[in-house]
């Protein structure tokens, strides 16, 4: 939990910025434990736009995929190779 039940935080208005950003000010930050970098899932609830911070691990192909990759590369070089010969 990111406060305890006693402590209440008052709302902060931020601005939405030119490139659709936002600046989240330091107190929510350091409550959240967010850090610069560190991502955040966004999406839409009936009372607003939740922020939550998630973890982001490097993703290493499965065989399936490996063989998925393979065979477009392949693909991409038939093709590759017979449009030079025409």
């Amino acid at each position: 939990m990111l406060m305890d039940k006693q402590e209440i935080y008052e709302t902060t208005l931020v601005r939405l910025r030119r490139s659709s950003q936002i600046t989240l000010p330091l107190d929510i930050r350091e409550a959240a434990k967010i850090h610069d970098g560190d991502y955040l899932e966004a999406s839409v609830t009936d009372d607003g736009i939740l922020l939550r911070p998630v973890t982001v691990r490097a993703r290493h192909p499965s065989r399936s995929d490996d063989a998925l990759i393979q065979s477009v590369v392949d693909g991409v070089r038939r093709d590759y190779a017979q449009e030079r010969r025409h």
